[in-house]
């Protein structure tokens, strides 16, 4: 006769058995468990530790890169030395170029042997005219038109201007339609030029009128703007500057009249020493600035520099317009759109 405690008690200790069983399995997994997960921690702290030694070992060799690249655009390059020797530059910069940027590449251009000409300064009010602005303009230079055609006529006149200025003799713009068919006739009213005279003098009346600011050039005799010619330039320009409004109109007219006497060099923030790039989603994209004139009809007659941010565009600077003088070549140099090479063959000694 089965006694139903000794039944009642057998069933406990089974039940008591399976409990203690399951308990011990589920602490043996737990600790499983968390030593693999402790491993895999362990495993991507130390992978964590390596990438930061390599990034920073990476940062130290960009630094060093950058501390020789800046050597080689500074002072006392070698690399510039004597390749622009007594050759007048003048940098034209738009309003959104910083003074660093243009300091940095006229110590390379002084390291060059380039004679600082002067620095024409395209005042903020040239890239947005204000009504009172555009009604000053019009009478002035006899214009009519709203602010983007009185701006885009500004600019494309100033680089007609620039041409009889240039190392190479302009031909004549009498009769041309692009520069005259908006001029209103009075003797008051400074005309699109058709001499290198009539060039300062219309360069003057806009630096009255504050829509350009004329900075390191002699002044003497009156003129605020050098008295001799033979000039090359060195259009400098913010990456976030939209090149139909002023940098592509005066381009075109400069090198139209006057070929490979300009480069045009993009420049956007500077990248920090030891980082590889400050590129952001929101930034236009390298060589959009340039991109017209690398495709359009003057792609031959203008160089361009896509990252004069950079010391080799600085030296690339150089290099271009030392080629424009010696071989009458062009190129389109950077890592942009359009750039045919990073960086011009580097003339021999």
């Amino acid at each position: 006769m089965i006694n139903f405690r000794f039944h009642l008690i057998s069933l406990v200790a089974v039940f008591l058995a399976l409990g203690v069983g399951v308990a011990m399995g589920a602490s043996f997994i737990d600790r499983a468990t968390v030593e693999s997960l402790r491993g895999r921690v362990d495993a991507l702290d130390d992978g964590y530790r390596r990438r930061g030694a390599e990034l920073d070992a990476t940062r130290t060799q960009l630094g060093l890169s950058d501390s020789q690249s800046a050597a080689l655009a500074g002072e006392r390059s070698v690399a510039l030395a004597a390749r622009l020797t007594d050759v007048p530059v003048v940098v034209i910069a738009t309003a959104s170029v910083n003074d660093d940027a243009l300091d940095a590449l006229g110590t390379s251009l002084g390291a060059s042997g380039a004679t600082a000409a002067g620095t024409l300064r395209l005042g903020p009010s040239l890239a947005k005219l204000s009504a009172a602005d555009l009604a000053t303009v019009r009478a002035r230079f006899g214009l009519r038109g709203d602010a983007a055609t009185v701006r885009s006529r500004l600019a494309t006149d100033l680089g007609v201007a620039l041409a009889f200025l240039s190392a190479a003799a302009p031909p004549p713009s009498v009769g041309d339609t692009t520069t005259t068919s908006t001029t209103v006739a009075s003797s008051d009213v400074v005309v699109s030029p058709t001499n290198a005279d009539q060039a300062r003098a219309y360069i003057a009346a806009l630096s009255d009128l504050g829509v350009v600011r004329i900075s390191d050039t002699d002044e003497a005799a009156g003129n605020a703007f050098p008295a001799g010619t033979g000039y090359r330039y060195v259009l400098v320009a913010g990456s976030d500057d939209a090149p139909g409004d002023i940098v592509a109109p005066l381009t075109i007219a400069e090198a139209d009249r006057s070929p490979r006497t300009m480069t045009v060099g993009e420049s956007r923030a500077p990248r920090p020493s030891g980082e590889a790039t400050t590129t952001t989603v929101d930034q236009p994209k390298r060589g959009s600035l340039v991109a017209p004139l690398r495709e359009g009809d003057v792609a031959d007659a203008v160089s361009t520099v896509d990252d004069l941010e950079e010391s080799f565009g600085r030296i690339a600077v150089v290099y271009a317009i030392a080629e424009q003088r010696d071989n009458g070549r062009v190129g389109h140099y950077g890592t942009g759109d359009g750039a045919t090479a990073p960086f011009p063959t580097v003339p021999g000694s």
